[in-house]
């Protein structure tokens, strides 16, 4: 097992016994920020340490009331905040169309892919587009809202793009040669993980790791890009990530997990705290590891750090095809 591995696992156990994570203060006003899920968890903590620090932070979420009630809760802990609500449902391509063409709040500073579920609503495998309902939710509609935005020069010249992914990265593993053909009312097991519960919630998690990684390869592209894009494991934190998934008791690792969390877990602030480092901070061991996953606020070994640029077009390619958006990769 890679060292990096091994304390990246350990840290899910133990994260509540180490020392508390500090990250760098800041002066972010006049910059604009989108916390996609940013109305609980660690999306939540996120969004609040960025607007204490004097960003304009844009809550997207499902439901208007409970990002009302948690930019509510944001004012109560920080009254000068500048938080700002906007309507984001990742199950929707139309949703997500609907908020980059309405985008109209100046370009974006940091752009955070927060929204994530664990398991698809009871009875539902797809999406009303057709597609495996976490490989959307998860990480399609990121690609799909990131490249919108982009086309349309709302993407900031110095953006940071993060997402918030898991250590559940390392149990997956995608193969060289997966179809890059479009896949709807299909689940494809090499994209999509197998029928257990938590492989297809871990394969999503690897392929935001691998996204961050080929967005990274993709900015390069352009003489003196300042862009950067990091993948990052917030830790065990004390969350409702479970509370919408009775299931979660029939697999022995969200069991675990769910019912660690309580006594283990760490709180959200603790839990975005390397989220807030990625999207702050200008040191050697964050911009000297562009495109990589962070724990604990330090870059960390996956096998994505091995991938070939072959195989990361790979990826890309059959993003864009089941997002059926014009993005072409740029050798």
């Amino acid at each position: 097992m890679h060292k990096d591995k091994f304390l990246s696992l350990a840290y899910v156990w133990i994260g509540g016994l180490l020392p508390l994570l500090k990250p760098e203060k800041k002066d972010l006003t006049g910059k604009t920020v989108v916390v996609t899920g940013g109305n609980s968890g660690v999306g939540y903590g996120l969004a609040l340490q960025l607007a204490e620090m004097g960003a304009s932070v844009y809550i997207a979420c499902r439901s208007e009331v409970r990002a009302a009630k948690a930019r509510n809760s944001m004012l109560e802990s920080c009254p000068d905040a500048k938080i700002g609500i906007e309507i984001l449902d990742t199950a929707s391509f139309d949703s997500v169309k609907a908020f980059a063409a309405n985008w109209n709040h100046g370009r974006i500073d940091i752009l955070a892919h927060n929204a994530g579920i664990t398991l698809p609503p009871h009875g539902k495998e797809f999406t009303e587009d057709g597609y495996e309902y976490l490989y959307q939710v998860n990480i399609l509609s990121s690609f799909l809202l990131t490249g919108l935005l982009d086309s349309e020069g709302k993407l900031a010249e110095d953006l940071r793009v993060l997402f918030t992914s898991s250590v559940a990265a390392y149990e997956s593993s995608i193969p060289d040669d997966f179809s890059v053909a479009k896949t709807q009312l299909k689940r494809d097991p090499q994209i999509h993980g197998d029928d257990r519960l938590a492989d297809r919630y871990s394969h999503t998690k690897l392929l935001q790791v691998v996204f961050a990684r080929a967005l990274q390869v993709q900015f390069e592209r352009d003489p003196g890009n300042k862009r950067l894009a990091f993948s990052w494991e917030p830790g065990l934190t004390r969350t409702k990530i479970f509370e919408d998934v009775p299931n979660a008791r029939w697999d022995l690792r969200f069991w675990l997990v769910s019912n660690v969390m309580p006594y283990v877990g760490i709180d959200e602030r603790q839990g975005s705290a390397t989220g807030v480092h990625l999207a702050t901070s200008d040191s050697p061991d964050v911009l000297g590891n562009k495109g990589r996953m962070f724990n604990r606020m330090k870059a960390r070994w996956l096998e994505v750090d091995g991938y070939s640029q072959e195989k990361l077009e790979r990826v890309w390619t059959r993003f864009a095809a089941d997002a059926d958006i014009s993005w072409p990769w740029r050798n």
